[in-house]
């Protein structure tokens, strides 16, 4: 691909920091994070304290919407905890370009005018690295050298498009939508998934992984279950991800996401297993809609389950919106109270054994 230009990183960050839905979205993480460290100080920043001391959390897909949330709420989580700036965590974005990484340091970091010239504005926690080729196992494996954590994004994860024209309300009062799985990669971007997950079984500092993965994966979904996430087409990958993982050595935790949106976050959740959610969504509605959660909340939740890891070792985990709130309650004042007041830990315990 061609170089980034500073014109190009400019409408990057105008697309990214000025939307008003992202605006949103950052301020009512901030607002939560803030109330939970105020109660409790001491217990959320021994949390946050990766095994080892190892500070470095490594994200791939790096460059994805929720990559770039990750990497922000990973460490915004930890500076409101109140941790000494010595431990905070250092993020390691993995991308497949120059001009990936030339994106997640303008959205991330901003821009300056240097020499007459645009450029992103240095950031000391984030480090980039390229891995164009995934056949390179030994740039693979570097990339994930030293690392105590890592998040790994399925780049092929379905979303939910909606169409805001005038005839948008459909019987579920939610709006028309269709499902988009991002097909003509969805081969290439499965087997990097792939590449990465047995580049970072071989790194001796990696003791924890959380692997970013889809509904409609458990061994009896039924067939309109796995259609609605997309088909087997969109959730072969997927499945072949969480059995590598399984088998890979690693500590992890699996976090099965409804369809993905670009909704502001701070909504209730709610979590299960083995479809449970999926299917019950299906059967109390005639829209064949899957169940939806924000890329914001999505990062949020895998935020939480990078520091309770050991509570959920070895867990598959189903989530999604509660299903009180919509779409249109983002950002109301019921939906954030109540994702303030939600225990993360009791609602994950509750949905896992209950469901």
């Amino acid at each position: 691909p061609a170089p980034t230009t500073g014109v190009h990183c400019v409408h990057i960050l105008d697309e990214i920091f000025f939307n008003h839905e992202i605006e949103i979205m950052m301020i009512l993480f901030r607002a939560t994070a803030a109330a939970i460290v105020a109660l409790c100080p001491a217990a959320v920043a021994l949390s946050l304290t990766p095994p080892g001391n190892n500070k470095i959390v490594a994200i791939t897909h790096a460059a994805g919407r929720m990559g770039k949330a990750l990497a922000l709420q990973i460490r915004e989580d930890a500076v409101l905890s109140g941790m000494p700036p010595e431990e905070l965590p250092n993020i390691r974005a993995i991308v497949r370009s120059e001009s990936e990484a030339m994106s997640v340091k303008c959205d991330l970091g901003g821009m300056k005018m240097e020499g007459g010239n645009m450029a992103p504005i240095a950031i000391d926690w984030l480090e980039t690295v390229v891995v164009e080729d995934i056949e390179n196992e030994e740039a693979l494996r570097s990339a994930f050298e030293g690392s105590g954590s890592a998040i790994l994004c399925d780049a092929s994860h379905n979303e939910i498009v909606w169409s805001d024209g005038d005839d948008t309300e459909n019987q579920d009062g939610e709006g028309m939508c269709s499902i988009s799985v991002p097909m003509r990669e969805n081969n290439d971007l499965s087997k990097r998934l792939l590449a990465e997950i047995d580049a970072a079984s071989s790194c001796p500092s990696l003791r924890r992984v959380i692997l970013r993965s889809s509904m409609g994966l458990s061994s009896r979904v039924s067939k309109e279950a796995a259609e609605a996430m997309g088909g087997e087409a969109a959730l072969a990958g997927p499945r072949e991800a969480e059995k590598a993982l399984k088998s890979s050595g690693l500590e992890y935790t699996i976090l099965r996401l409804g369809a993905l949106t670009d909704d502001g976050g701070n909504m209730p959740l709610i979590f299960g297993v083995n479809n449970a959610i999926l299917e019950k969504r299906l059967d109390s509605t005639t829209s064949r809609r899957p169940p939806i959660l924000s890329r914001a909340d999505a990062a949020r939740v895998c935020t939480f389950l990078l520091r309770e890891t050991s509570a959920f070792k070895g867990l598959t985990i189903d989530c999604a919106w509660h299903p009180k709130f919509g779409r249109s309650s983002v950002g109301s004042e019921e939906a954030v109270n109540a994702a303030g007041r939600q225990d993360l830990k009791k609602a994950i315990q509750n949905g896992v054994f209950v469901w």
